[in-house]
């Protein structure tokens, strides 16, 4: 959740920088990390967004200026780096970014139409725009996750992350023990039949009439370009989904393919202009859903499970044996202690209707953008609210303390990119 926030936020000051850059001409370099210029509207941007999440902060403060400066100098030693180390980044990672941000800024925003105003352009350009920025900020997470995930804590750790900061540990909320049991919605073989033989005939019709935008606003299920007729613009060679690659880049102008299925569903492509090493292209895209008899079969299963479910023994086992969920089936599907507010809605409302030692009804369980899963869930216990102890709190002590060595591990990490590698700042 962290690296999605820090895409997020870097994702934006895209935005900024560009709207701070339309009032200036001439644009100040105020740093170098290996060939890599940092320029002072990039600064500027980046504080612009910090005020809108902090009025208090004063945009001329000297202070603010040289830490989002040093911010933005570990930022590119760490994407450096990981260029060096030769991280590798597919085109499917960045679709799924892409579609993150482009869900999270329409909730936020209201709508498409406003997402455009706010950025400047229209949203397939726009991802064009952002293509190589999302590329970028994936090397570097995976770089950082790479380094920390070695981080580890000993009991020890524990004991003294506790005897340091245990009078500026926070009260510990009151919150509910709870286990799950999670199945996931996969469609048939017979879905994706009955999809690619749509895209087929789809294309038949557009042949035939040689509307292709058309047939994109109808039925295209990529709603970041339906609206365009499909357009994707411009996409250079290296920087497209590999199956649509590989046959775009064989078609004549005009063309329009087959279906070609990649991992966001089935496609079918026009190529609208060529040139060297990139293409124009527009689509239509034919996601592979979850049809509704397939989310009655993951229900119903677990509605069976439910009817074996005496206690919390039982539920530990059946979970440890059918539960889907990667994150918590080896811990017999124990999610921890959480407070009521952090849960999705559904499952907030599904906890309350039911006592203590009792399974829920079947409820959604979100995962992976467009995938839908189902879970059942046992409630435990009720922990009230309570000043942190080792022998109440060791799971909740352990997270706070491995972040702790995280951060001052990532500290000393990025402190030795700094004595190794070339960055200066240039006084102006």
């Amino acid at each position: 959740m962290k690296l999605k926030l820090i895409f997020l936020f870097l994702l934006t000051t895209i935005s900024l920088f560009s709207q701070l850059k339309k009032g200036e001409t001439l644009d100040k370099i105020v740093a170098i990390v290996g060939e890599e210029a940092i320029t002072d509207s990039e600064v500027k941007g980046r504080i612009i967004f910090l005020l809108q999440q902090n009025p208090k902060l004063k945009f001329d403060d000297p202070k603010i200026y040289n830490d989002v400066l040093n911010s933005i100098i570990d930022e590119k030693l760490i994407l450096a780096k990981a260029k060096e180390d030769s991280i590798v980044v597919s085109d499917e990672e960045i679709e799924q970014r892409w579609q993150i941000f482009l869900e999270q800024s329409v909730m936020q925003l209201g709508s498409e139409q406003r997402m455009e105003q706010v950025y400047g352009m229209s949203i397939p350009k726009m991802k064009n725009e952002f293509k190589d920025d999302i590329r970028d900020k994936l090397l570097s997470n995976k770089l950082i996750e790479r380094e920390l995930m070695k981080v580890e804590v000993s009991q020890k750790d524990i004991q003294e992350f506790f005897e340091k900061y245990q009078d500026s540990i926070p009260t510990i909320p009151e919150a509910v023990s709870v286990y799950r049991i999670v199945k996931k919605v996969k469609p048939k073989m017979q879905q994706k039949e009955d999809i690619f033989k749509l895209a087929l005939k789809i294309r038949d019709s557009i042949i035939i009439s040689g509307n292709f935008s058309e047939f994109a606003k109808t039925y295209s299920e990529d709603n970041a370009t339906k609206n365009d007729g499909g357009d994707l613009g411009w996409i250079q060679k290296g920087k497209f989904l590999p199956e649509l690659e590989r046959v775009g880049f064989s078609m004549l102008v005009g063309e329009v393919s087959l279906p070609i299925e990649t991992p966001l569903g089935f496609h079918i492509i026009k190529v609208n202009e060529k040139r060297k090493d990139e293409i124009n292209v527009s689509h239509i895209l034919f996601r592979f859903g979850q049809g509704d008899e397939d989310k009655e079969i993951a229900k119903k299963f677990l509605d069976s499970i439910r009817t074996k479910i005496n206690n919390l023994e039982d539920f530990k086992r059946i979970a440890k044996q059918y539960s889907e969920d990667e994150d918590t089936k080896g811990f017999s599907g124990y999610i921890g202690n959480m407070p009521l507010e952090s849960f999705p809605t559904s499952v907030v409302e599904a906890l309350k209707e039911i006592n203590i030692g009792e399974v829920s009804k079947v409820v959604p369980f979100e995962t992976d953008i467009n995938k839908q899963s189902y879970q059942i869930l046992f409630k435990e216990k009720i922990i009230p609210a309570h000043k942190a102890n080792l022998e109440q709190d060791y799971q909740i002590l352990q997270q706070q303390a491995q972040q702790y060595k995280k951060m001052k591990t990532y500290n000393e990490w990025v402190d030795g990119l700094r004595k190794k590698m070339y960055w200066e700042v240039i006084d102006n």
